[in-house]
């Protein structure tokens, strides 16, 4: 007897069972070892291409969110019998219900290392070609459910998953398809384990395994009552508490309204109950950010196409998908539209089952005469078509997915190396145990410590997906900017702005200006070097700084703007090894009332006016509340040409600048006042 109907219960409605197992192998076939080793082999392969691939980028300062950073802080705080988190100014469990990241805790305790949350992460990622091999095999032989396996892996959906930092959404993809396979195999304590896995990957899985439940429920109505209640009833139930629990006690105690995910769905309503009447009312405005949606992002299109559209045959698993789905689709963050990110992890598995299932559908169509033409005059039609999908998979992960700019990466390692052990040895001058406050791309690398807040939050003067205002945390003992970072000082993600009004009328200050009022509370010296800048907290306070720097004002300013005037700027050269540097020295005078804080790019233009070069200092006398204040920049030459420079400084308003970009508008004043000059400097021949 075939091993399928071996397991079956010996009651109930075995037809029913069968057809929604939907099996077409009639016979089992032996597995040979050189099958099931090229499966293991791409598992194998692609952990350590994406880990290789994640921990370059990491390396290289390269994360974007603070995804990673949360996590790691969180355990960090947690082994040490401590429970908040300043990165996110909630703690774990408050930012999203994920009680699943707790297993990691006892290896983290003895693995004290940021990139071991990845390590976990691709290494159960990887794991989905096995798990996707033995339930192919339920339909088809040995190689095409090989091929089927392995192109699971090959959706740019799978590498952008592993690529992306560190979510533990990202470990529901394993788990939701060994809990569907385990169904198929009629392993009911495995189901539950992975069921109650998936629910603690975040409390919004619990709404796609309700619909799970649901829709088996009714495809599976004839079965027996017993058999209903404790494959998908009682599951049902689970799931129903625990997201009641979750929205309703565990969220409400421990995020405190500092994250507001409703918010994402304010254009569709004021609250669950209004999105709902909308919905029934207005479907037209519920239709049009669904179309928007799906036609400026690549979610769906990225989960779809590669598989050739295959889970359209089997629609009960998009069904299944749909409350996840309609969560992104709806929202107004448009990075939720995208496969960029781990928002895919719980979909890619259904896509995938429904695209083996859609391919048994089609094979089995051969059985009536209709079909016959299409399939049956195709020898071994399953594995030409799994191979067309592999194909197809693999077009895509050049086309749309990562594989082709973590290759340039590769290829172009060297050139991060210098750059690199530059900004590795200024985080290393960090004491340990001291607070600080840094961009995004730096937090993973220092959250290994009780105190440590992220730059964007300062910048943004708001709390996360909300119009309440963002509470300054305490002076740090350190700050760190990088002003080449264009994840913190994203205008796109709004995290960096000038001026503006809120829906509600409020007004936010410029990011420029809420950077001033959190580190002008006290006094600081700061190692300025290229577009570094590393602060250090003093005893001394502000006034006092001031008083003993006034000195003669007599000089014409070369620079001024409302509240800021640039009272000298002096520079010196000096050899650094086989490099020049660049010391600037800028006498400013502030007032207290100043609203603009301009940035200094430093220009460098040959005499013939072809080659230029600009490096960027950033913010200029961002620390100081009022009076004369001294500061000093080291600029590294870059590489040039042979011959004569002339070197300006200009200064602009980069808030504004970057936002009119970003916005598409036009930008009439780029700069802040004519260009600065700063005297000629000579590039000579380095042969010489």
């Amino acid at each position: 007897m075939h091993p399928v109907l071996e397991s079956l219960p010996k009651s109930g409605n075995r037809s029913a069972v069968i057809a929604a197992n939907l099996t077409v192998v009639n016979e089992p076939n032996p597995t040979p070892p050189t099958v099931t080793a090229a499966v293991w082999l791409t598992a194998i392969g692609f952990f350590l291409a994406t880990t290789s691939a994640s921990w370059m980028r990491w390396g290289n300062f390269q994360y974007r969110t603070f995804d990673l950073a949360y996590y790691v802080q969180a355990l960090w705080q947690l082994i040490h019998g401590r429970f908040e988190v300043t990165v996110e100014n909630v703690p774990l469990l408050g930012n999203h219900v994920e009680p699943i990241v707790l297993l990691i805790a006892p290896i983290f305790a003895i693995v004290r290392h940021p990139m071991l949350f990845v390590v976990v992460q691709n290494a159960a990622l990887a794991t989905l070609a096995p798990i996707g091999f033995v339930f192919a095999r339920r339909y088809f032989k040995p190689i095409t459910a090989a091929v089927l396996s392995i192109a699971l892996l090959l959706t740019p959906a799978a590498a952008y998953i592993a690529l992306h930092e560190f979510h533990p959404e990202a470990l529901s993809a394993p788990l939701l398809l060994l809990m569907i396979y385990s169904r198929s195999v009629r392993r009911l304590w495995l189901h539950w384990l992975c069921f109650v896995g998936v629910l603690s990957c975040k409390e919004n899985m619990a709404l796609l395994l309700a619909a799970y439940c649901g829709v088996f429920l009714v495809i599976e109505r004839r079965s027996e009552r017993t058999e209903l209640i404790r494959w998908f009833g009682a599951p049902l139930a689970l799931a129903i508490i625990w997201f009641v629990l979750c929205t309703k006690v565990i969220t409400p105690a421990f995020n405190a309204g500092n994250i507001d995910y409703l918010n994402l769905y304010d254009r569709l309503g004021t609250g669950p109950a209004d999105i709902a009447w909308n919905a029934v009312m207005k479907p037209q405005l519920i239709g049009g950010t669904l179309w928007h949606a799906i036609t400026h992002g690549n979610l769906v299109w990225a989960l779809l196409l590669p598989l050739l559209a295959l889970p359209v045959l089997r629609p009960r698993w998009l069904l299944i998908a749909a409350p996840i789905l309609l969560q992104h689709l709806l929202s107004w963050r448009s990075s939720e539209w995208t496969v960029y990110f781990h928002y895919a992890a719980p979909l890619l598995p259904l896509f995938w089952v429904g695209a083996v299932e859609g391919l048994a559908v089609l094979i089995g169509l051969r059985e009536r005469p209709a079909a016959s033409a299409f399939a049956g005059c195709v020898p071994g039609f399953s594995i030409v078509f799994a191979t067309v999908v592999s194909i197809a998979c693999l077009t895509a992960q050049v086309w749309i997915g990562p594989a082709r700019a973590i290759g340039s990466e590769f290829r172009h390692q060297s050139e991060f190396l210098a750059d690199r052990a530059r900004k590795q040895a200024l985080i290393a001058k960090i004491p340990a145990n001291a607070s600080i406050l840094a961009p995004l791309p730096y937090l993973s690398h220092l959250a290994m410590r009780e105190k440590l807040y992220s730059l964007h939050y300062i910048f943004k003067g708001l709390k996360t997906l909300s119009r309440q205002r963002y509470d300054l945390p305490p002076p740090t003992e350190f700050v760190l900017i990088d002003y080449n970072d264009s994840a913190t000082f994203d205008a796109d993600a709004g995290y960096y702005h000038p001026q503006m009004r809120t829906a509600d009328g409020r007004l936010i200050p410029s990011s420029d200006r809420l950077l001033h009022d959190f580190m002008s509370r006290t006094a600081w010296t700061v190692d300025a070097r290229d577009n570094l800048a590393l602060f250090t907290r003093t005893k001394m306070n502000n006034v006092e700084e001031e008083e003993s720097a006034v000195g003669d004002r007599s000089d014409r300013p070369p620079f001024m703007v409302p509240g800021s005037t640039l009272l000298t700027i002096n520079r010196a050269e000096r050899s650094q090894g086989n490099s020049r540097e660049i010391e600037m020295e800028l006498r400013w005078e502030v007032h207290p009332a100043r609203q603009i804080f301009p940035w200094m790019v430093v220009r460098l233009t040959s005499a013939d006016g072809l080659q230029k070069a600009t490096v960027t200092k950033g913010l200029c006398a961002i620390d100081v509340r009022e009076g004369i204040h001294e500061e000093r920049w080291t600029m590294m030459l870059p590489g040039l040409p042979p011959g004569s420079y002339r070197v300006d400084a200009l200064f602009v308003d980069n808030p504004k600048r970057l936002w009119a970009e970003s916005h598409g508008e036009k930008n009439d004043q780029p700069l802040l006042g004519p260009p600065v000059s700063v005297g000629d400097i000579a590039v000579s021949d380095p042969a010489r």
